[in-house]
């Protein structure tokens, strides 16, 4: 359900990595208009963040993901969508248009911000309605879609996502908003919005059950509470005793009480927008100022 894509030839990844100390980023504030004590996470004009200066080591790619695009997405690939939880005869075995459908930014492709003094990072599409496969709803390859930044992910058309020790931190911070206006290839944004309880802040980490990543506040509640109206900014601090589940397993029949979240081997941050049986689910938000929270 999480799985990472190979987003980035080599020779890019490296012109990124030489590149990443130039970028310069706007510290994110707190509600109340202080400056916070934060770590931020900047990006490049490309959306590679490399922690020159913080301390952390975060370095990897933002990127676009879904249940339509397969694992080995990337610049040469496209967005493998033959080999995707949708549509692989081996998962779901779906039509392509029963899939996730992302407008952008495009699976595979360098993802740049759409400002990047606030590396405000924007997405549009539609997640999936979820289809009966056999006799049963396959949640398990028609998830959504969304956006992600690995956090030990130095690129490459081998690159892998590693874990990374964040536990000297703890959580993150970052703002949300609708995306409006035109994306940076100069397409329309489809308006949608940030969809009302159908997002997951994920947080993958090595020890979690199968795929079943815990998200914030996903202890307790099916979705994390991303509430923005109209042209708001909602400003999120997401701390790591607020990060478990997924509260779906608890649910299940027998119940499985999911592993404790460990930030210590956590490797990426996801932004995914869910799926039900009723209907599509169409989106349109902006991730800004990410940062880390020192303890």
């Amino acid at each position: 359900m999480n799985d990472k894509w190979n987003l980035f030839m080599t020779g890019l990844a490296g012109a990124l990595l030489l590149g990443a100390g130039a970028c310069g980023g706007t510290s994110p504030q707190k509600t109340d208009g202080a400056i916070s004590d934060l770590i931020p996470l900047p990006s490049t004009s490309t959306g590679f963040v490399q922690d020159l200066t913080g301390g952390s080591h975060v370095i990897g790619p933002w990127y676009a993901y879904g249940d339509g695009v397969g694992p080995n997405a990337s610049v040469t690939n496209g967005a493998d969508a033959a080999n995707s939880d949708c549509q692989s005869a081996a998962k779901g075995g779906f039509p392509a248009s029963a899939c996730s459908q992302i407008t952008w930014p495009t699976p595979g492709q360098p993802f740049p911000p759409s400002d990047l003094a606030s590396s405000k990072m924007c997405t549009d599409g539609i997640a999936s309605k979820v289809m009966a496969n056999v006799s049963s709803f396959d949640y398990s390859h028609l998830w959504g879609a969304g956006i992600s930044l690995d956090f030990n992910n130095p690129g490459g058309d081998a690159g892998v996502k590693g874990d990374l020790d964040l536990s000297g931190y703890k959580g993150v911070s970052f703002d949300v908003s609708a995306f409006t206006g035109s994306d940076p290839s100069g397409a329309a944004s489809n308006g949608a919005g940030v969809p009302a309880s159908a997002m997951r802040v994920n947080f993958p980490f090595t020890g979690q059950h199968n795929t079943d990543s815990p998200y914030w506040m996903g202890a307790s509640k099916a979705s994390s509470p991303l509430t923005v109206t109209g042209d708001g900014v909602l400003h999120v601090e997401a701390l790591w005793a607020d990060v478990g589940g997924p509260y779906y397993l608890t649910q299940q029949s027998p119940a499985v009480t999911p592993p404790a979240f460990n930030p210590a081997r956590v490797q990426s941050l996801q932004f995914q927008v869910t799926t039900n049986t009723m209907s599509t689910t169409p989106y349109a938000f902006c991730v800004a100022n990410l940062a880390l929270l020192p303890k």
